[in-house]
């Protein structure tokens, strides 16, 4: 479904506002937007962190929690230092959207050995969180390759940019390079495509977890399509999410 227009100028009038601002180094990422994106895209996978758990981790404030929460705080700190470095790499443009920050987005997230941070997958998992169909196992390092090259050629001419980062969200699903945490590593890379173009992240919401699984289902990608423009257009209908505000994480 095309975007309307109005949806259109919001989103160029966004980027044109973004690059001109932008500083030799990246600004910091607001704690509202953070708050958001880490309670939202985590509740995706069906594992919950309230945002008094997420505030208090990044304020470094553990010992207001009992010592048994102290490893969710933990995960939480894990998962907002990966956001940072999508936030930051972002900065590079076309040049950060490569391979190399898709694996090292996936071992931050995942840094027990025994899960192969950053390693493709060995096997096609039979029981796993996402049912879309899957490539075979051998063959994720030809369709990363062709993704990688099709991103690079499209990086600047897609005519529907939030479509474009859909649809490479729905063939890097397709790929599922890595056995754990494959759709978390996706989404964030793929905000990582968004935002080093200028554009504003695409976070779904906790209550469309089943539509996105949904549309990661479909062989076409019109539905995580729809999600993503909604998703966008409910970032810049709310711009005080994107604000300055630096975190404070002891």
């Amino acid at each position: 479904m095309a975007p309307g227009t109005e949806f259109i100028r919001k989103l160029e009038h966004h980027r044109a506002r973004t690059l001109a601002r932008r500083q030799p180094e990246p600004e910091p990422v607001s704690e509202r937007l953070l708050v958001s994106w880490v309670h939202h895209d985590n509740m995706l996978e069906g594992r919950l962190y309230r945002p008094e758990e997420i505030a208090l981790a990044l304020r470094g404030e553990d010992d207001r929690l009992d010592p048994y929460l102290h490893p969710l705080l933990d995960e939480i700190r894990r998962y907002v230092d990966t956001v940072h470095f999508v936030w930051s790499r972002a900065h590079e443009g076309l040049e950060a959207v490569n391979l190399e920050n898709l694996k090292a987005i996936h071992r931050m997230l995942t840094p027990d050995p025994k899960d192969r941070g950053g390693l493709y997958r060995r096997t096609s998992p039979v029981h796993r969180d996402y049912f879309q169909r899957i490539c075979a196992a051998d063959k994720v390092p030809y369709h990363l390759r062709k993704l990688f090259e099709q991103v690079e050629q499209e990086y600047d001419d897609a005519c529907d940019p939030v479509a474009f980062a859909a649809e490479v969200h729905h063939r890097l699903m397709f790929i599922y390079p890595f056995r754990r945490n494959p759709g978390t590593t996706a989404r964030l890379f793929t905000n990582l495509l968004l935002l080093s173009r200028g554009y504003p992240p695409a976070h779904l919401a906790a209550h469309q977890r089943d539509a996105y699984y949904e549309a990661l289902g479909q062989p076409e990608p019109s539905g995580l399509v729809r999600l993503f423009h909604q998703a966008v257009a409910g970032m810049l209908e709310s711009p005080s999410g994107i604000g300055v505000i630096r975190r404070a994480v002891s």
